[in-house]
């Protein structure tokens, strides 16, 4: 293995069996350097009947299994992952994806210090592709980018999905990874791709590099998303404190207790368990930028569309 170049694919897991070992087996059969080429599978702590299951080609890769006995929820597995990398670069996706000819290669043409790389993503059931996403404030959500930005050939984009993210290890552990402050599910990419930016990274399009994801069905959806929606309000709303303006943070919490009720007292308690205002004072000590730059870099409105209620951007340490 070639060290310098070589690339360690991070793949967090729970409950995906066999999913494991075909995505495995797709980013392997469609790779230029098969033998520099790792994969970090972390199980979250799965069922036994869900663990990871290596089989064909996967078994024989170069595969280290993380094993959590704790579920860890989808960013402090991402963080395991990277942690157990043995390379310098970290591909982070799904345990549910193929991968498209040649992606290794597009790597290493695309990448370098101080620049993420994000995949374009495709729907396994439907010919819908999504070309980074944008962030959606004060909501603290996302939509995806039905087309890319623009027709240059790497396009900066706001937000990396989790399914496609690529950077250097150096640079993750710079940014300090995901939040493990949030939990579970929800939230997780967007703040840290905003985290990116506002340390001085830059993210950009990969075209080259495509990723064919199996999305929840609709079912799964309704079954899932009821469990998990006191963890995404409270991830909402801590990604709100660490980075928004007081007067955005409050219209923040105004619409997720208009639109969920009967989770905000809970989220509230985990906001201060968490200590999301501790939070905040960290990171405005060691961004280089605040919100108002990046709102003003990307020419970014509130969800409806009107102006961001937003002092001058600055840079906050030069």
């Amino acid at each position: 293995m070639t060290y310098a170049r070589a690339i360690s694919v991070v793949i967090p897991a729970r409950d995906e069996g066999a999913r494991v070992s075909r995505t495995i087996a797709s980013a392997l059969a469609v790779c230029e350097r098969p033998d520099e080429v790792e994969f970090v599978v972390v199980d979250d702590c799965s069922s036994p009947s869900g663990r990871p299951v290596l089989t064909g080609g996967a078994a024989s890769a170069a595969v280290r299994v993380v094993r959590s006995d704790s579920h860890l929820g989808v960013g402090a597995a991402r963080n395991l992952g990277v942690r157990h990398a043995a390379t310098p670069i970290v591909f982070i996706t799904d345990a549910h994806v193929g991968f498209s000819p040649l992606w290794d290669s597009e790597v290493r043409r695309l990448l370098h210090p101080g620049r993420i790389l994000a995949a374009t993503i495709a729907d396994r059931a439907t010919s819908w592709r999504g070309h980074g996403c944008r962030l959606v404030v004060p909501h603290m959500g996302t939509h995806w980018n039905p087309e890319p930005e623009s027709s240059e050939e790497a396009p900066r984009v706001q937000i990396a999905s989790s399914a496609g993210t690529v950077l250097e290890r150096e640079l993750f552990e710079r940014i300090g990874g995901y939040d493990e402050g949030m939990i579970y599910y929800g939230g997780f990419e967007p703040e840290f791709s905003l985290r990116a930016w506002l340390s001085g990274a830059e993210i950009v399009l990969a075209r080259g590099i495509t990723l064919t994801h199996r999305f929840k069905t609709a079912g799964e959806r309704k079954a899932f998303i009821p469990e998990a929606r006191t963890a995404m309000v409270h991830n909402c709303l801590r990604f709100a404190v660490a980075h928004l303006p007081e007067p955005l943070i409050l219209e923040a919490v105004r619409l997720q207790a208009l639109e969920f009720p009967h989770h905000m007292g809970d989220a509230l308690r985990l906001l201060e368990e968490h200590d999301a205002w501790g939070r905040r004072e960290e990171l405005r000590a060691k961004l280089l930028y605040d919100f108002a730059w990046f709102a003003a870099t990307m020419g970014l409105v509130d969800q409806i569309g009107a102006p961001l209620p937003l002092e001058p951007a600055q840079a906050v340490h030069v």
